[in-house]
């Protein structure tokens, strides 16, 4: 080998182990936060549509789901709920999402109308905070906790 071709060669080595090293950290964040948003809208779709087998994926094992009644339910019961029809939603429709990414764990914070679960026929707007996980090649929720707008706060969803 010559001297001009082991240069090109230590030049070639260089460049793919910097684009290895780099290529955890070349996503923007605006991928990942898209990516969490995501999930969050999958989830609510899944939720309206009873897709019990979406949500076993999107869901992490160790869910804890506080409702806005502050009833707690693991993944096991809110997923129970989904399939036999005790729970159920006709519309959810998110708003005024923030994202938050920390390494692995990812924060949503945002605001939704959500029709169905405790009033059917009645829109209940809701300010929720989600944790996400990254687990398994995708985005896990492992925690929900809502809260219902104050009778005097007006939630306007925006359609899309």
């Amino acid at each position: 080998m010559n001297r001009r071709s082991s240069g090109r060669l230590a030049v070639a080595i260089v460049a793919l182990v910097s684009a290895i090293v780099a290529h955890p950290f070349a996503q923007p964040s605006s991928t990942v936060e898209q990516q969490i948003l995501k999930a969050d809208t999958d989830r609510f779709t899944a939720m309206v549509n009873g897709d019990v087998a979406t949500l076993d994926r999107l869901l992490a094992v160790e869910l804890s789901y506080i409702r806005t009644t502050g009833r707690i339910e693991d993944k096991h019961a809110f997923l129970y709920g989904i399939k036999s029809g005790k729970t159920k939603y006709t519309s959810i429709i998110p708003s005024e999402r923030q994202v938050h990414v920390m390494g692995i764990v990812a924060t949503v914070i945002g605001v939704a109308v959500m029709r169905g679960e405790e009033e059917p026929g009645v829109d209940m707007g809701i300010r929720y905070t989600s944790v996400y996980v990254l687990r398994d090649g995708g985005w896990r929720m492992v925690v929900w906790q809502s809260t219902r707008v104050a009778p005097n706060e007006t939630v306007n969803p925006r359609r899309g």
